[in-house]
């Protein structure tokens, strides 16, 4: 067997490292059928996020069992049903100038909701509906710089495209930017792109107008209106701003503060008894009074907060100790409440309302956290059954909780995924049909593979056609880790020796003790 993993732990000089490459399920397929990539990427880290792997794995696979049929038949009646036009149903619609998305209880147009459909349509590969949310998004809601504005949107809009409130809601901003760029990316478009590079450009103007707070680096309520002192821990998406640290042309120190604060925020503002958030905190993650007595409880926008920290773990994972705590938290609590209210106090007390799809769906990408602890196997499968039980909601609540689950089951069905610039350089190589990484493969198969942070495309061949060794360097290597060593025949396929004759290529062989 030849593990495409093991290259990249050698470095390791482990015996868990060894363990963990041979029995990892390696992904081996990093392009989607139009070429846009999603792979993994080479970094000096141990995270074990998909953004460094490549490996997008549902739970809904590994925990409940699922299939690929099942998934695909699932999101399909997902987008029929919220994008498909039937009258109690849909959230989007269409108009000369592109189309949109009503939060049908209010009969407005939202920035919130503007960016949802694009990030969904981005990650279902609906280029055009994500045109026209996007034409529609700039005509009517986009304070375009390029035109005298400030780089914002407004948060809300009439059906017929005027204004009925110029101020911004954060949320908005940090969506369209990430679906933007994912965009840009998956479907190589420089105009998206471009669009986004100037959005990120506008959230930091050293003027106390700034989306993210120039002292604290969190996103603000909102960066104007004397708003801009305290936050909305469901703004805080740390997954979004590490990329935004990584692709913005401009401000990327800030980024990278932003980045470490926007994790500190949600974790602080994740209560130590209950796991809730409420939906406005002040940078310390305390509860925070604004606008009516919900602003202090965990009530609507904070639904989202499991959602953000799970995404960051499984995309991440930079945060993984903290966040399996909330994690724990916040799922013992519904537990406890046995799936009944929808509202509380910050500590889990005064409860009221009902529990819904929304929260279903965003409690359940929280157990992303908690698929490796032993002790929640069976309550980490029943909370992924309800958000996979979920209804699509019919009549006039349909907007916010609906696609609050969308959101999460693209998630959890393994469907929402980074989106990167394509690479510059894919080798190819053939290996002989048979084993390879713990799978077995037929001549003419084809997958993908990442070795020693070098990007493959590998065709399986008969045997007898596989290339000859381009260098006899070494033969074999005895590597000793602790009471182990490594009996190997080394097979260097072209790669480079160094000084020390300590070779960085593919190894074929097995772990054993030391005699």
């Amino acid at each position: 067997m030849r593990s495409s993993k093991i290259i990249s732990f050698m470095t390791v000089f482990g015996l868990s490292a060894f363990v963990y490459a041979a029995n990892a399920n390696t992904p081996t397929q990093f392009f989607d059928k139009d070429g846009a990539y999603y792979g993994p990427d080479c970094d000096e880290t141990n995270y074990k996020g998909a953004y460094y792997t490549g490996d997008y794995t549902s739970p809904f696979k590994t925990v409940l069992g699922k299939t690929d049929e099942d998934i695909q038949k699932k999101l399909d009646q997902l987008w029929n049903h919220y994008f498909g036009g039937q009258a109690d149903k849909t959230v989007y619609y269409e108009d000369r100038d592109g189309g949109y998305i009503v939060d049908i209880n209010n009969n407005d147009i939202r920035s919130e909701g503007m960016s949802y459909g694009m990030m969904i349509a981005v990650q279902t590969n609906h280029k055009d509906e994500f045109k026209k949310l996007w034409n529609w998004a700039k005509s009517h809601l986009w304070h375009d710089p390029a035109r005298g504005g400030n780089g914002y949107f407004s948060w809300q809009a009439n059906r017929d495209g005027s204004t009925r409130d110029q101020g911004n809601a954060p949320d908005g901003e940090i969506y369209f930017m990430m679906s933007l760029l994912f965009a840009a990316n998956r479907w190589d478009n420089a105009d998206y792109m471009k669009d986004a590079q100037t959005i990120l450009k506008a959230c930091w103007k050293g003027n106390g107008n700034s989306l993210y707070s120039e002292q604290s680096y969190i996103a603000t309520f909102q960066p104007t209106d004397g708003n801009n002192t305290w936050g909305d821990a469901s703004y805080s998406l740390p997954a979004f701003v590490d990329l935004f640290s990584r692709w913005s042309d401009t401000n990327k120190d800030k980024w990278l503060k932003a980045t470490k604060a926007t994790r500190d925020h949600i974790y602080n503002s994740a209560n130590s008894k209950s796991g809730l958030c409420t939906d406005y905190s002040n940078f310390d993650g305390t509860p925070h009074y604004a606008f009516g007595n919900n602003s202090k409880r965990y009530s609507f926008d904070a639904i989202r907060c499991p959602m953000n920290y799970g995404m960051d773990y499984y995309l991440f994972g930079a945060d993984a100790e903290r966040q399996t705590k909330i994690a724990k938290l916040i799922t013992d609590f519904f537990e406890k409440d046995d799936y009944r209210h929808g509202h509380f106090e910050w500590d889990g007390s005064d409860p009221t309302g009902a529990f819904t799809i929304g929260q279903a769906g965003a409690n359940a990408v929280a157990t992303y956290a908690l698929l490796d602890v032993p002790e929640y196997k069976d309550l980490v499968k029943k909370v992924l059954q309800k958000a996979w039980d979920a209804k699509p909601i019919v009549g006039n609540e349909r907007y916010y909780d609906g696609l609050v689950h969308y959101l999460a089951m693209l998630h959890l069905t393994g469907n929402f995924k980074i989106w990167k610039p394509k690479p510059k350089n894919v080798k190819e190589k053939t290996e002989p049909a048979g084993e390879y990484n713990g799978a077995t493969y037929k001549e003419g198969d084809t997958i993908d593979a990442f070795e020693d942070c070098e990007l493959y495309k590998i065709t399986f061949v008969k045997g007898a056609e596989e290339k000859k060794d381009s260098t006899d360097a070494l033969k074999s290597l005895d590597l000793r880790v602790g009471q182990f060593k490594m009996e190997r025949n080394y097979n260097l396929k072209g790669c480079k020796v160094n000084s020390e004759k300590a070779a960085r290529g593919a190894y074929y062989g097995r772990i054993v003790p030391v005699k």
